[in-house]
């Protein structure tokens, strides 16, 4: 009868074991994805700001596009290339020239199809992870500015 009890306590602090376990793994779970959906957050907010910071430099040379790209370049850093302004980031948001982790894009065009209208220069900012996808973009107009004076 006594062996009977100490196997039948035995089984109970396992089943007990048990369910800790599962409850455990259950929250490092929930925690692993907390972490995740914080780090999406935070590249989010950085990639708004970075957007926001490239869109008012180009609307601050109140120039053609070609000529705003180039003043963003020389304030922000990156490259021209092939009609376009990128800039690439390192997982912390430093500028660099390689093993990127995000980047900047500015591509000068119509907005939403639209043709250009004479005096009011276009384009977009999309600030994406390296592998492509997405994270944030900004269509941006801003009015040409000819014979400052």
């Amino acid at each position: 009868m006594n062996q009977n009890r100490s196997t039948l306590v035995l089984m109970e602090q396992v089943v007990m074991i048990l369910v800790f376990a599962i409850a455990a793994a259950l929250c490092v779970q929930a925690f692993a994805l907390s972490n995740q959906k914080s780090r999406e957050s935070a590249a989010l907010d950085r990639a708004v700001l970075q957007a926001q910071s490239a869109a008012e430099l180009m609307k601050r040379a109140g120039e053609d596009p070609a000529h705003a790209m180039e003043a963003a370049r020389e304030a922000m850093g990156g490259q021209i290339s092939q009609g376009m302004w990128y800039v690439l980031y390192d997982y912390d948001w430093n500028a660099v020239s390689e093993g990127a982790s995000y980047r900047l894009e500015v591509f000068p065009e119509a907005l939403g199809g639209l043709s250009p209208q004479q005096g009011l220069a276009q384009a977009v900012v999309r600030v994406s992870y390296e592998n492509g996808g997405e994270i944030f973009s900004l269509p941006i107009a801003w009015q040409e500015v000819s014979g400052r004076g």
